[in-house]
């Protein structure tokens, strides 16, 4: 179902994920003013860099909150118009984005993750029945939104699909190293794990149109012969800890996301 974008968004802070949003909003149409002190012009065509918070209050419908956890609180403090507030910053808790807005404003906790511009991000969002829709039709068209009911669980969607690009690119690279290592150049192991990766997940993704149920393992247990190259290169990623160090760097992230709430 297509929904109508916002006719104007303002975004505090244009660094990478302030300016992956902004990208974003752009090419859905919507007109996008910029706010951002250490900046002199804006690092996304089409967004207008205003000059003062009050600016971006006056010209946007929804605001979002793009700067660093820290400056959070001081940022909103420094609007005097009610608004829907919309915040990625990691750790910073609901109730402390209403308390620090101006009252009778909306507020909104999103993470969300870098492969928005490419329009398959993964955002996962908590906040008052009331401003749903304004945080669906916001990210429309930019990937998967997923309404938290619980609050506290925003840690882990930091730890999983927030930090998760980086877990995965990390991994490419070590495929791509493998190749290299095995005599393959640099691009040719670059370019064979990049549709590895990709083509894997579009094959899973249509199979489980099919069948909900469907285990990852259940298909990996298909490309895994007895005694053949996949078993012993999955016992080899077992005996180097794979497994239990993806589980553990959710882990620790979700536990940084915490600390970072606690100020």
């Amino acid at each position: 179902m297509q929904m109508n974008p916002f006719k104007a968004v303002g975004i505090v802070g244009l660094g990478k994920m302030g300016s992956a949003i902004a990208t974003a909003l752009v090419k859905k149409g919507t007109k996008v003013y910029g706010f951002d002190p250490n900046l002199k012009e804006s690092p996304v065509s089409g967004v207008t860099l205003v000059n003062t918070l009050d600016a971006i209050g006056k010209e946007s419908e929804v605001i979002v909150i793009a700067v660093k956890p820290n400056l959070v609180v001081s940022v909103l403090k420094e609007f005097s118009k009610p608004s829907t507030f919309v915040s990625i910053a990691a750790g910073v808790s609901y109730s402390t984005l209403s308390q620090s807005a101006p009252k009778g404003s909306f507020s909104v906790r999103v993470m969300p993750n870098l492969p928005l511009v490419s329009e398959r991000g993964a955002m996962a969002y908590f906040c008052e029945d009331q401003v749903v829709s304004s945080v669906e039709r916001l990210f429309y068209g930019m990937g998967t939104t997923t309404r938290i009911t619980k609050e506290s669980l925003m840690d882990a969607v930091t730890g999983l699909s927030g930090s998760g690009p980086a877990y995965v690119l990390t991994f490419l690279q070590a495929l791509a190293e493998g190749g290299l290592q095995e005599g393959l150049s640099y691009e040719e192991s670059l370019s064979l794990a990049m549709e590895t990766i990709e083509g894997t997940l579009v094959y899973f993704r249509t199979l489980r149109k099919e069948n909900s149920n469907l285990h990852p393992m259940e298909v990996r247990n298909w490309v895994t012969s007895p005694g053949g190259t996949t078993i012993h290169g999955l016992d080899a990623l077992e005996r180097g800890g794979f497994s239990t160090a993806v589980r553990d760097a959710v882990r620790r992230a979700t536990e940084r996301s915490k600390e970072l709430g606690k100020g």
